[in-house]
């Protein structure tokens, strides 16, 4: 498996957030609608359990400084490392370490590059992402709310039943000039430009909810090869996931994650079906770091199970797996 950066630039406001494994029904609708993109659909999900076509991470801001691309990757959830500070330390250096522990508990992001490696002290915060050049007001979104109405087509009016009454959404308007990165892990006998073409049409038509009103539009500004390893340090001992997955069992053993429920309704078609609904699956969310037992385990591009059975129509599957990047971690017992 290869891995690609897709970079994406939004181009309307979103209602779904943007993540992979929501990218990755979203091709596979795609799929479905035109086999000359990679093949058919029921063919290419046939091996789905044991060799993935296509796995999605979750899109990440990107930023260009001093010639170099830096990502910001939500922080792991892994244990703080071990103090530096003696026990004779001054009043000064102590109070630095407290800070700096309080400020990495506060951050929700990590900044990385090719010579920033993928590391739990690298936390950073909106100030320090304003640093690469942007401006001091800058920031990446923000969310709203937005009021909508239902009209009862028989009155022509909202009427009174609660099945009418006025509703609101939450709304996610990202900076004009944001471009996302989107780490995209291809099987070798599938065709990127098939995958790269889906995306573009997704960002054409809309993801997510409300798509048909204009929100969720992106487009495909650019598609390279890229190492993720090149992120890495030497003496990793763990793995940092990209999106949300489902860790195979007895392999890994410590697993640092916070707890993610994928549910909603079917997408496309199936979504006005007889059983528009699908089972939740619980998940660990992206930034998971899982220690596995075995150390020649480390380099492998991508962890994770097929999550299948989760709704009336068998064919339907949950992606559970997820590209991954060694870091190393502290304090492992």
């Amino acid at each position: 498996m290869k891995v690609y950066e897709v970079c994406i630039k939004p181009t309307s406001d979103f209602v779904t957030p943007l993540q992979g494994d929501c990218l990755f029904g979203h091709i596979c609708w795609q799929i479905a609608h035109d086999p000359e993109l990679v093949g058919e659909i029921d063919q290419i999900l046939s091996d789905y359990d044991k060799s993935p076509f296509c796995i999605v991470a979750d899109p990440i801001m990107k930023f260009k400084a001093d010639g170099e691309d830096f990502f910001v990757f939500h922080k792991a959830f892994a244990p703080a490392g071990t103090s530096n500070i003696s026990a004779t330390a001054s009043f000064e250096q102590r109070k630095k370490e407290y800070d700096r522990r309080k400020a990495a508990k506060k951050a929700k992001w990590m900044l990385v590059s090719k010579t920033k490696k993928l590391s739990i002290n690298n936390f950073a915060k909106l100030s320090d992402i304003k640093e690469l050049g942007l401006d001091s007001d800058w920031k990446p979104s923000f969310e709203y709310r937005q009021s909508h109405n239902t009209i009862d087509r028989a009155t022509g009016t909202t009427g009174t039943s609660a099945a009418f009454a006025p509703f609101a959404i939450n709304g996610i308007a990202w900076n004009s000039d944001l471009e996302m990165a989107v780490f995209v892990g291809v099987r070798d006998d599938i065709s990127k430009t098939g995958i790269r073409t889906a995306l573009q049409r997704i960002g054409k038509f809309g993801y997510g909810a409300d798509a048909s009103t204009g929100k969720g539009r992106f487009e495909v500004v650019g598609m390279n090869e890229i190492d993720l390893n090149q992120f890495a340090v030497n003496d990793a001992n763990a793995l940092y996931t990209l999106s949300a997955c489902v860790p195979e069992k007895e392999i890994y053993r410590k697993v640092y994650f916070e707890p993610f429920i994928r549910s909603g309704r079917h997408g496309d078609a199936k979504a006005n079906s007889e059983y528009p609904f699908k089972q939740p699956v619980l998940k660990a969310a992206a930034g998971a770091v899982l220690v596995p037992s075995n150390i020649a385990d480390i380099r492998q591009t991508y962890i994770g199970t097929a999550v299948k059975d989760v709704s009336r129509f068998k064919e339907t599957v949950e992606q559970g797996y997820s590209l991954v990047i060694p870091m190393k971690v502290e304090n492992v017992k």
